[in-house]
């Protein structure tokens, strides 16, 4: 794709429509072109906007090695961005808010991946907007189950008990289509699974699956039909979309949509979890301090096995490794209690926390990002226990979600 010859975001959108419709028909016909890749949006954060009315892509972007230009002269929300890297032309970047923006992307899967994941390492100005099972639970519930129960609903499942063992390996954290050809070096506990069918067919067995066999609470892909046609978009927890329909119009709007859902829960998750200690001076000279916020908590039922527990601690805090972007130093009061004053890595903003066994406290002081909330969940399902309780205050997660879904709060 040589996007030099573009002059405007409308022509670029014309072009990635009419892309789609020739992908698409070469699905159907199972003749995929070699070398053609599907289109690929990527949903990433930036920071709290703080009430700035747009972000400075080339500052968040600086040290980074991608190149981006305005299309149009401009340098603001409303701007649309070519994108070059160390290997050429990569495609098109959108601010889709203040603090959110997407990647769109025709190269191939591998290529695309491992440059966005690559940027993403190279600054704590982003991070992927994290899709939890519970998220895309909520989409498929209310979305999907009312307003297409006949259609085609593809979900994949994923936990790998990554922590049973001291080992990590960073393609443990890839998302590849083609991922599960691999063979495992070590046996572990791992379920992964795919499920197509009605989206009303789904909605007769997948609570009592997930009753059985928590693992189907870790969705991973989430397929959302397009609106007129056949196919659909493949949204996955670490906030890629696949385009596997003939517009790319209707996908954009489907990002759009879940992107101003995901904004919005973050926005309320820090209303409500940002401590912050304000001192006030009485009349007689004294001072008092008055505290806001409250904790994230992550309960495990059963606990999480004392060698699990360990290896969760040592590999994401004394190493630095796993996918929470998380460091610190732990603090051992007993085998079976840490505490870390730690570092989020995105944004650099300090994090408290306490772990048990049976329970993860997570303190986020005023001004650190609310997608570390949902960066935990994700990976926590995927790789610790899929049927983690999770609480933001006194309001479990799932609620919230669904709450900011059904617009019944409003962040």
């Amino acid at each position: 794709m040589n996007t030099l010859h573009f002059t405007s975001r409308e022509k670029a959108f014309d072009f990635l429509d009419d892309y789609a419709s020739q992908r698409k028909e070469e699905i159907d016909r199972r003749q995929l072109g070699k070398g053609q890749g599907l289109i690929k949006s990527y949903l990433l954060e930036t920071l709290p906007d703080n009430g700035r009315a747009s972000m400075d892509i080339p500052a968040i972007l600086h040290g980074t090695g991608w190149q981006v230009t305005p299309m149009d002269g401009r340098n603001d929300d409303a701007a649309f961005y070519r994108v070059r890297d160390s290997k050429g032309e990569f495609g098109f970047l959108e601010p889709l808010s203040a603090r959110h923006l997407a990647v769109h992307s025709t190269k191939e899967t591998v290529r695309a991946d491992n440059a966005v994941r690559s940027t993403v390492r190279a600054t704590a100005q982003l991070d992927f907007a994290w899709l939890a099972g519970t998220t895309f639970q909520t989409i498929w519930q209310h979305l999907i189950l009312p307003q297409m129960p006949d259609r085609f609903v593809t979900l994949k499942f994923k936990h790998q008990a990554r922590f049973e063992d001291t080992l990590w390996d960073e393609r443990d954290e890839e998302d590849i289509d083609d991922e599960e050809d691999f063979e495992e070096p070590i046996e572990r506990r791992a379920s992964t699974l795919a499920i197509t069918e009605r989206s009303n067919q789904i909605a007769r067995f997948l609570p009592q699956l997930q009753t059985y066999h928590s693992p189907f609470k870790a969705i991973r892909t989430l397929r959302i039909p397009a609106a007129e046609e056949r196919g659909g978009y493949d949204f996955w927890s670490w906030g890629k979309v696949t385009y596997r329909a003939p517009t790319f119009r209707d996908g954009r709007s489907q990002v759009l949509s879940i992107t101003r859902l995901y904004e919005q829960t973050t926005r309320i998750i820090e209303e409500r979890l940002w401590f912050l200690g304000e001192k006030t001076t009485l009349r007689d000279g004294g001072e008092s301090m008055t505290l806001t916020g409250a904790p994230v908590t992550l309960t495990f039922d059963p606990p999480l096995p004392l060698s699990t527990f360990q290896n969760f601690i040592t590999t994401t805090f004394e190493r630095g490794q796993g996918p929470l972007r998380l460091w610190g130093n732990p603090i051992y009061l007993g085998e079976r209690k840490v505490h870390i004053y730690g570092i989020d890595l995105h944004l650099w903003k300090r994090i408290y926390m306490e772990i048990t066994p049976r329970r993860m406290m997570l303190v986020l002081p005023q001004g650190t990002c609310g997608n570390t909330v949902h960066r935990l969940v994700t990976n926590v399902q995927r790789y610790l226990d899929p049927a983690v309780e999770v609480f933001i205050g006194d309001v479990r997660y799932s609620d919230l979600v669904e709450d900011v879904f059904l617009g019944r709060v409003t962040g």
